[in-house]
């Protein structure tokens, strides 16, 4: 899909397909709207009048116009109550139409984008763009040509709205970055993991780095990982034929004085639990545990491509956890790089033993702060349902700060407590520590307590995606799949 920036008149243009937001409110037809039903014999009015344009969130609308004057097909999106609006309205709006666009192939349209609205015209474009691209994402790589779904590709989109060409252009430019970004951690969470396993990530990160600038790139293997005392990573990896990698990406767009920040994703290419296996039922989706690991990429491939002036200490852990004669077991105790030993209670609780590895070689790099994000507990979904991921750390200012951005990408996040007494829970009587609980209490906040035993007391936050890591339905912006969330938030967090 191509998008571009094309300022129109309908005064003295006539276009093909033009497409209109518009409210759920008793006067909905605007100065354009109006111009354009009058060319119709007030066509728009009668349906408006017969309740058959309303202006409601998911209404679209595709109306011909016979008189062939202005635009031969007319587009109404509705965005609901004008007084509910946020930019996620818009995003999800656009997501949607990119899909109606295809099912009616409809390749070539026009979106006057003119919304009265206090809200910043170039977020309300932003988003605009985003939901677009985002919409319009399929993952058909393992699609046979006799499956493949056979809608017709949305060929160009233009866009118009009280900015400016150079503008518009300038947050095209960004939102296709982005996005395309959001699309490549789509797609690896989405492969299976017979095709993505540690290695493979690693091979794939390399093709997409290696043409960017200020990128070095290091592979610590299963014997180095064994010489730094990686032994927390190294356990959950245990169960498995194939290698583990800590994966480190190092982007210098800052002054290189300066100290970087850590991002950390976790990367287990496939979860089944190892010895304390998970239940049969939605196993298949334990491809996607690596989806903090493929937002971390996708993070750093675009704050590289838009040339963002920070410095970045990438780690990604990766590692296959599964059962075997030679798999970690509950009641191994095992030593994670900063020197903590650890009780195994639970090897399903492998992801915070990987993190914890991948925090400590942080910290001993002398970062200036630590953000990790993994699909680390289903506790969170109990607590937050699907429609928002647990935020978690030790320093409120970046807490807010990630807050504050989420607001804007529609990437919800809630902040949980970090009380002490949750350390309670996770006290042994063989270790230093357990690696969880299992008494079902504060289990996001218990895990996120876990990882706090690692950062030695540097600025830290955690971001627990599990909660809205799948997609169970098609809707607005998000595609059925794993949905990468969270990249938008960390992205905007660095530019």
């Amino acid at each position: 899909m191509k998008i571009i920036s094309n300022k129109i008149d309908l005064r003295t243009q006539n276009i093909d397909t033009l497409i209109y937001f518009i409210f759920e409110e008793k006067n909905l037809l605007d100065n354009n709207l109006k111009l354009l039903d009058a060319s119709m014999n007030q066509k728009i009015s009668d349906l408006v009048k017969e309740k058959l344009i309303t202006g409601k969130e998911q209404e679209i609308n595709l109306i011909h116009n016979t008189l062939n004057t202005k635009a031969k097909k007319i587009i109404l999106v509705g965005l609901g109550k004008k007084h509910k609006f946020n930019l996620d309205i818009i995003r999800s709006a656009s997501g949607d139409l990119s899909r109606f666009l295809k099912n009616k192939n409809i390749q070539e349209a026009h979106i006057l984008l003119e919304l009265p609205l206090k809200t910043k015209s170039a977020n309300i474009f932003e988003a605009t763009v985003e939901g677009l691209i985002l919409g319009n994402y399929e993952f058909q790589n393992f699609k046979n040509i006799k499956t493949k779904n056979t809608l017709p590709i949305i060929k160009k989109i233009s866009i118009s709205s009280e900015l400016s060409n150079q503008a518009q252009n300038k947050i095209i430019k960004k939102s296709q970055i982005i996005t395309n970004a959001v699309n490549i951690a789509r797609d690896l969470a989405n492969t299976p993991s017979n095709f993505l396993t540690p290695e493979t990530f690693v091979e794939k990160a390399k093709a997409l780095l290696e043409q960017k600038e200020k990128i070095t790139i290091e592979v610590i293997d299963k014997e180095k990982a064994a010489s730094l005392g990686l032994l927390a990573f190294l356990g959950v990896a245990k169960g498995s034929s194939n290698p583990p990698y800590l994966l480190i990406i190092n982007y210098t767009g800052g002054i290189i004085s300066e100290p970087s920040s850590a991002l950390i994703g976790k990367g287990i290419t496939f979860d089944s639990g190892g010895i304390s296996i998970k239940p049969s039922n939605k196993m298949a989706e334990m491809k996607g545990d690596m989806t903090g690991a493929a937002n971390v990429l996708a993070t750093i491939y675009a704050l590289a491509s838009l040339k963002a002036d920070k410095n970045i200490l990438a780690l990604i852990p990766l590692a296959e956890n599964m059962p075997s004669g030679s798999a970690q077991k509950p009641g191994d105790i095992v030593t994670a790089m900063n020197g903590k030993t650890i009780e195994i209670i639970n090897t399903d609780a492998e992801g915070r033993l990987i993190l914890a590895d991948a925090i400590c070689f942080a910290v001993k790099n002398k970062v200036k702060e630590i953000i990790d994000i993994a699909t680390l507990t289903g506790a969170c979904s109990v607590a937050l349902g699907d429609v928002a991921s647990a935020i978690l750390g030790n320093n409120q200012v970046m807490i807010n700060k990630m807050i504050e951005i989420s607001k804007k990408t529609g990437e919800r996040l809630w902040q949980l407590p970090l009380y002490e007494e949750f350390l309670d829970y996770l006290k042994s009587d063989v270790a230093d520590i357990k690696n969880c609980t299992e008494n079902r209490l504060a289990g996001t906040a218990s895990a996120a307590k876990f990882l706090e035993q690692f950062v030695d007391r540097k600025p830290w936050i955690h971001l627990d995606i599990a909660s809205t890591n799948y997609a169970e339905a098609t809707k607005g912006y998000q595609v059925k799949g794993m949905t990468a969330s969270g990249t938008r938030n960390l992205i905007e967090y660095f530019l």
